[in-house]
């Protein structure tokens, strides 16, 4: 059985000398041996090798003419072999944004790989968000028992009074003459002079009434009424069987949420869509570093614990910390290592009255045109990797 092993007869590949051997499969083999003893022969000119080749056959005639020839390994037999994948061997260079995957090239398949098998829910509820095409309504339909008959419903902005008779002119004008008031058929002369009898209700364009019959005819003109209900609902649609109403939707939407439908470009921190909106897909951060701030943490905010509070214009907001502080009752006089963890978090977060370490780094941000702010900022952070 080859189920389970690649099975190599007679391999004579650059060094390999009639080699013969059972490769288990499914596992992680590794081909260890002293330089020239054939390892790069045997998994890169034979198996890879192979297995390319005989993937590439399985392709239409039209897609082989784009890839090239690829020439046989000179081999008895390879029995077992599934299509391959090689990792190329290469020297890096350094990049902020390589990583294991990058390097390797790994990340570019698991990118296809999620962007295929991805699903997406929503937060709200924890369903499944999807959505639907053309061919799902027409399904739908003739799935229906016996000869039952549908009504292809759109909405069309009825829920917007102001624009309600610019909409059914319009709609008018394109032809459509019915709609449904969730009880009746209505014609559109009866909305246009009553309009305040059908108001508080939930009125929609009627695409089409159709059957459950699979004929061409019928499946036609379903999908007709289908197309129509989806371009004057903006993508939306119901299918009304009975008592059922059925919504249907041709946008990655869910809970009054629409998703971005699972690409690869959203698995890719090189891509914006991908890349985190803070690190930008480096990884790394710029961020307060206590140590830097604090760095004598014996000394009290009285004795100018904090550096970036020192000197004439800055001493300020440490002024503003001493003046407001016996009304959070915060210590000026205790040592910084001494103070609690809610003292030392009103210290940096601050409130109604006191900026705060954390709003006073905020405001230099703001004010960075500022040549003394600037070096200020720089000389204070520190990088930082993200969590």
């Amino acid at each position: 059985m080859t189920e389970d092993k690649i099975v190599i007869k007679g391999a004579r590949v650059h060094n390999l000398k009639n080699i013969s051997i059972d490769i288990p499969r499914d596992r992680f083999i590794v081909i260890t041996g002293v330089s020239g003893s054939g390892k790069s022969s045997l998994a890169f000119d034979t198996l890879f090798a192979e297995g390319q080749r005989r993937y590439v056959e399985s392709l239409s005639a039209y897609a082989r003419q784009f890839l090239g020839r690829i020439k046989k390994p000179d081999v008895d037999s390879i029995e077992g072999i599934p299509p391959a994948i090689a990792i190329e061997q290469k020297v890096n260079t350094r990049n902020p944004r390589s990583t294991l995957g990058t390097s390797t090239e790994i990340y570019d398949y698991l990118r296809l790989l999620f962007a295929r098998v991805g699903k997406t829910y929503s937060p709200v509820t924890g369903e499944e968000v999807t959505y639907q095409s053309q061919e799902d309504v027409l399904q739908f339909i003739l799935s229906l028992p016996g000869e039952g008959y549908a009504l292809i419903l759109a909405p069309f902005g009825w829920e917007n009074a102001r624009h309600r008779v610019e909409n059914l002119l319009q709609l008018q004008q394109d032809g459509y003459v019915r709609f449904y008031d969730g009880q009746d058929m209505v014609r559109i002369e009866e909305l246009l002079s009553h309009m305040d009898k059908y108001a508080s209700r939930n009125v929609l364009l009627l695409a089409g009434r159709v059957i459950s019959n699979d004929d061409p005819d019928n499946r036609a003109r379903i999908l007709e009424s289908v197309r129509s209900a989806f371009s004057v609902g903006d993508g939306s649609l119901m299918v009304c069987t009975g008592n059922e109403m059925v919504h249907f939707s041709t946008r990655f939407e869910a809970d009054g949420i629409t998703f971005l439908e699972p690409t690869e470009y959203l698995f890719s921190f090189n891509s914006p869509l991908g890349a985190c909106p803070v690190c930008g897909g480096y990884g790394q951060i710029t961020g307060i570093d206590e140590s830097l701030v604090i760095p004598d943490q014996e000394l009290s905010v009285y004795q100018d614990a904090v550096v970036c509070w020192r000197g004439e214009v800055m001493s300020s907001f440490r002024d503003e910390v001493i003046k407001n502080a016996s009304m959070s009752g915060f210590p000026i006089h205790k040592p910084y290592n001494e103070l609690t963890a809610q003292q030392k978090e009103w210290l940096w977060n601050g409130d109604s009255h006191v900026t705060g370490i954390h709003r006073f780094f905020k405001q230099l941000e703001s004010a960075r045109y500022k040549i003394q702010y600037r070096i200020l900022t720089l000389r204070i952070r520190d990088i930082m990797f993200s969590r």
